[in-house]
């Protein structure tokens, strides 16, 4: 396998911090121990981080919806760098299915998608609140068509709110692509294709973990 190489003028980081005040997926606990030999003044510190997997910026597998699939620590790591195109998707109408339509002409910009791509969609849904984004199935299965590896989204869901039956979810995962949610800053690249590099922790039996995710621009 041939490594690859590129030259970059400047480098972003597309992940959200986590933090003690996402009580909902994050909790810390943070001791100061004492040393007990001379001398007496040191002290270090520990924190306990109890995490759920999906908390800030971070990557679903198959097995998130999927019986028996692929697992967080069975992701090819191949996935998790290499070319992606940005699709600027926030000046689309909310809280309405994408079409493939929309989504070809987002990508025109950056060539097109193309086969091994890593795919970002754009909302900026943070900044404009309202009802969630998302594409509908037939747009998502004409990117899956175009051979793309990973996909990567600025929203919490890629689904029809409410819709529990997931069927974006399992278009993406039956056909091997692992999910990056809640991606942040992609308002600040410049251009429509970036260089990425992310990888996951390496977590046994887990179906979703958070990960940092690089944007390399030439």
């Amino acid at each position: 396998m041939k490594v690859p190489s590129f030259s970059y003028s400047r480098m972003l980081d597309l992940s959200r911090s986590i933090t003690p005040c996402d009580h909902r997926f994050v909790h810390y606990r943070t001791s100061v121990v004492e040393v007990d030999d001379p001398p007496s003044d040191r002290w270090y510190i520990t924190t306990s981080l109890e995490m759920g997997g999906h908390a800030g910026t971070h990557v679903e597998a198959p097995l998130h919806a999927i019986e028996n699939g692929t697992g967080i620590i069975d992701l090819a790591l191949e996935r998790f760098f290499g070319e992606a195109i940005v699709l600027d998707l926030s000046e689309e109408a909310q809280g309405k299915a994408l079409s493939p339509e929309q989504l070809q002409r987002a990508a025109a910009p950056g060539g097109g998608v193309r086969p091994g791509d890593i795919t970002f969609f754009r909302f900026d849904w943070d900044k404009r609140g309202g009802e969630l984004p998302y594409p509908s199935t037939d747009a998502l299965r004409w990117l899956v068509e175009q051979g793309i590896k990973l996909l990567g989204i600025d929203t919490p869901g890629l689904d029809i709110p409410g819709d529990r039956s997931l069927p974006n979810h399992h278009l993406l995962f039956t056909n091997g692509i692992p999910l990056i949610e809640s991606l942040d800053h992609l308002d600040q690249l410049q251009r429509p294709r970036v260089y990425v590099f992310a990888q996951p922790l390496p977590a046994a039996e887990t179906d979703a973990i958070p990960l940092r995710v690089l944007a390399f621009e030439g």
